[in-house]
């Protein structure tokens, strides 16, 4: 008998969880106890900083009234203030404080990930490919934002959308409205992917209930101001200090300073999520993991190449999902944006390991290659997301036909 080749035998070994695989987790996690404690990351540690101090100083509401940035729910407001309270109380500084707690939580997002592929030959390797990924290990662990928790709690909903829960699925859901609100971007997917309508009332009604109660009491006393600040916000659009836009798919595609790009801009929410809502409809009922991962990830991938703002930490909100489309696209497409995002990342730090401190300004020239990267990230996102949904608008009335 022909003795299997080594390709065969690094394949059935990638199929159970050997040495290899604790080996993969120990790495992820010195890598982010390294990053946490080693790193300074982004802005967004000193502005969470300054939104606890604030949080502590004026309390939540008051917060609110004066900071027009802060446009996180009353839950991490008060969670950024404890972070400083304990910073200012340990020998632990606030930068460690902030990172940690999504450094963790983005070991469940691997173990859900591990759950929901249970029936994939591939589940061990996918979860640990997730868990070794550059942008899963800058996001978590070095940005210093709350983005990874979405990726949490939008797969936590999955999971109970998978198994048919529609109250579990809108309670975890809400509970991802406790942390951001985009976590809504997997709303429509999530659920259209119930057949009922009675189950789609009853997810939508748990994600509502339980997200509303974790804004109270502030949403009793001052709702038209969570609204300005929360459900209003603009989003950001970061240029560099030479004017190089770091995203958007006009820029990418020579047309920002077009009227229709400007258009654009002032309808982005409509522009962006009608075509989210129309996905999630022509794939309404589909509820397997392979079917529904892709549905999330092709919103997410929508909104990416149809959005005029942006940020680097929404990619985060994505990132688990890319494992239930093609491994080859997926690969493809999330190892470029790693380029892209860990290439800006060192060009502001001046440090390929990420150790110096985040300066744009200092760091102001934009090499040629990052632009290109830039604009590859954006269509390919661009083509991932409206791919999917041209794919699925064609298919359907074909099985229509097939079906009588």
């Amino acid at each position: 008998m022909e003795a299997p080749s080594l390709t065969a035998r690094v394949g059935r070994a990638l199929e159970r969880p050997g040495g290899w695989f604790w080996l993969a987790l120990a790495l992820g996690a010195a890598l982010r106890v390294w990053l946490v404690a080693a790193t300074d990351g982004t802005f967004d540690v000193a502005i969470k900083g300054v939104h606890g101090r604030s949080v502590a100083t004026f309390g939540v509401l008051g917060t609110y009234a004066r900071s027009e940035i802060m446009n996180h729910p009353p839950l991490m407001a008060r969670f950024f203030a404890a972070l400083v309270f304990l910073a200012a109380h340990t020998d632990v500084p606030f930068r460690v404080w902030l990172r940690a707690p999504f450094a963790v939580i983005d070991l469940g997002t691997a173990l859900l990930l591990l759950h929901l592929l249970r029936g994939s030959r591939w589940r061990f390797a996918a979860a640990a490919a997730y868990w070794l990924h550059p942008l899963a290990l800058v996001f978590s662990a070095y940005h210093g934002n709350t983005d990874s928790a979405v990726a949490f709690f939008a797969l936590l909903s999955m999971a109970g959308a998978v198994a048919g829960r529609p109250a579990l699925a809108g309670s975890a859901l809400g509970l991802g409205l406790w942390v951001k609100l985009p976590v809504l971007v997997a709303a429509p997917g999530l659920c259209l992917a119930f057949g009922a309508w009675r189950e789609r009332a009853l997810f939508a009604a748990a994600a509502l209930g339980v997200g509303a109660a974790g804004a109270l009491p502030e949403l009793a006393q001052a709702p038209a101001l969570l609204y300005q600040r929360i459900v209003a916000y603009p989003g950001t659009g970061v240029v560099t200090p030479r004017g190089i836009a770091v995203w958007g798919v006009w820029h990418a595609l020579g047309l920002a300073a077009t009227p229709f790009a400007r258009a654009a801009a002032a309808h982005n929410t409509a522009l962006c999520f009608a075509p989210i809502v129309l996905l999630a409809w022509l794939r309404r009922g589909r509820r397997d993991p392979r079917s529904l991962g892709t549905t999330l990830c092709a919103s997410f991938a929508l909104l990416y190449g149809t959005t005029s703002f942006f940020a680097f930490q929404y990619l985060a909100w994505s990132l688990p999902f890319w494992f239930f489309v093609d491994a080859r696209i997926a690969a493809a497409a999330t190892l470029l944006l790693a380029a892209y995002v860990y290439g800006v990342y060192g060009l502001f730090t001046g440090s390929p390991l990420l150790l110096g401190r985040w300066d744009f300004v200092r760091h102001a020239p934009w090499p040629p290659l990052l632009t290109w990267l830039r604009d590859a990230s954006i269509v390919a996102c661009l083509l991932v997301g409206w791919g999917t949904l041209a794919r699925t608008a064609l298919r359907r009335p074909q099985r229509a036909a097939a079906g009588g």
